[in-house]
């Protein structure tokens, strides 16, 4: 049937990357909604770990203070310990990429990076978002009609509109043929098929639950990204921490000068030696 070889030669008439592509950069905050769905458990990570890391980076700077009182040293350390919070943040959610497991005598713990540690349950997150705003039956058939490979999706369509006329005409063809004409029966289901054109679109609305149906993708795309190689599934998400990677650590180690200079001037009141 036509929903069959459709999906049979979906690559032959549906360009999946060129339709992502155009609803990126028409939608630009689809992405990061995707993203911050994705992600949002490694975004709250990271705001956590800024708590944590500077409370055991704290008492570092707690007890450096205490034999050397001086101001220079709160935002020289407030520079080290936000840059160091953020840097190892970004690192302990894509390191290691593959799992290493670390023998300690009494029992053995698996360190792996914490987006890849949940590879299932975020491909289940990115198949439902992706499907639910970029790959639904409507947009999936709109670009079957109006994307760089309609002109296949339409020769698939005639080739099966033409089959369905010779199945209906079935044992009468001789008498058609007979009674209208080679030339005047070519003719009619030149028609039959731009008939069917003209309506493939009103006709597809009342298909996409079925096509949802049929394709699956969600269930596709959760099952093969969860079967990815660690080192490919790394890349769904990290590329999107690399553009603004510097930018977060960096932004860490101001905060962190300032932190500093408010504890030499505000809380302490000493000056770059530690006089009063």
């Amino acid at each position: 049937d036509f929903m069959g070889d459709l999906i049979d030669n979906l690559d032959d008439v549906y360009d999946l990357e060129d339709m992502c592509v155009r609803e990126m950069v028409a939608n630009r905050q689809l992405l990061n909604d995707i993203f911050e769905d994705v992600g949002a458990k490694e975004l709250i990570f990271i705001r956590n770990s800024g708590f944590y890391f500077g409370f055991l980076f704290g008492m570092v700077q707690l007890a450096l203070w205490y034999f050397f009182p001086y101001g220079l040293i709160l935002p020289v350390f407030g520079f080290v310990v936000g840059y160091l919070t953020n840097f190892i943040a970004l690192k302990m959610i894509f390191q290691p990429v593959d799992p290493i497991m670390l023998n300690l005598g009494c029992t053995t713990v698996k360190l792996q990076g914490l987006f890849l540690k949940r590879q299932k349950q975020a491909s289940i997150a990115f198949a439902r978002k992706i499907v639910g705003t970029v790959l639904h039956s409507e947009n999936i058939w709109s670009h079957m009609l109006n994307g760089p490979k309609s002109q296949e999706f339409l020769a698939l369509l005639d080739k099966h509109v033409d089959n369905l006329t010779d199945k209906l005409v079935g044992q009468a063809r001789p008498l058609v043929l007979a009674y209208l004409g080679e030339d005047n029966f070519d003719e009619m289901k030149i028609m039959i098929r731009e008939n069917s054109r003209n309506q493939i679109e009103g006709i597809i609305e009342f298909m996409h639950e079925y096509t949802d149906e049929a394709l699956d993708l969600e269930n596709e795309i959760a099952t093969k990204m969860a079967a990815l190689p660690s080192k490919d599934f790394e890349r769904v998400l990290h590329p999107v921490f690399e553009e603004d990677e510097f930018k977060l650590i960096i932004v860490g180690a101001v905060l962190g000068v300032l932190v500093g200079l408010f504890q030499q001037f505000v809380v302490f009141q000493v000056d770059w030696l530690g006089d009063e």
